[in-house]
């Protein structure tokens, strides 16, 4: 039985392997700079929210197309991260205005209400026009008037790691809570590996 000892060790490691492994979300990039005022009127710093999973959606109050579908998406994920312990503890919610011109503070905290959005978890950003479209455009984001004079926008959803790395993007399509408590778990379970006894391996 000197083989016996060997075994237990390998499976060990193999445990510890498959523990620790990491997610399947590309690193895409490092989530660029977000440093605008909060619907409550006070500083927001993305950075401050290092060691949690963020979701960043780019919205817009008067918007009758994407956006409600997008916040009300992001809603019903905020309740399913809820339900498995992960909100705000482990994740927080970043949505930014594409129209801070009229976007407010105060226009965005009462939009906020719409979607049971509380304000330590789930922060709705405006600030200085110029500040707001530098933020948009460094995440690839943009919004233009069409000839009917509706902002146009891309509808993307930015997934950051605990160590502020973008890691997915989603479409409205694919914006579930399955696929985003899924996606979250891999990436907390890859910042924290966890070491499992190994089983089956009794004498």
């Amino acid at each position: 039985m000197k083989y016996f000892p060997i075994m237990i060790s390998l499976s060990v490691l193999s445990v510890y392997s498959l523990a620790k492994a990491d997610s399947p979300l590309a690193r895409i990039a490092p989530a660029p700079e977000v440093k605008l005022i909060d619907a409550e009127g006070e500083p927001f710093d993305l950075s401050k929210l290092r060691g949690k999973a963020v979701l960043v959606s780019f919205v817009y109050t008067t918007c009758n197309g994407s956006c409600p579908l997008t916040s009300a998406a992001m809603a019903q994920c905020r309740d399913a991260l809820e339900k498995d312990g992960l909100w705000g503890t482990k994740v927080e919610f970043v949505s930014i205005s594409l129209d801070p011109a009229h976007d407010t503070s105060e226009v965005l905290k009462m939009y906020a209400k719409i979607y049971d959005a509380r304000p330590e978890s789930w922060h709705f950003l405006t600030g200085p026009t110029d500040r707001v479209d530098r933020v948009v455009a460094s995440w690839g984001m943009w919004a233009r008037k069409n000839a009917m004079g509706v902002l146009d926008h891309p509808s993307r959803v930015f997934l950051v790691d605990p160590n502020g790395v973008q890691r997915e993007i989603y479409s409205l399509e694919f914006l579930t809570p399955d696929a985003v408590v899924a996606d979250v778990h891999g990436l907390l379970e890859e910042r924290s590996p966890v070491r499992h006894p190994a089983r089956g391996n009794g004498p």
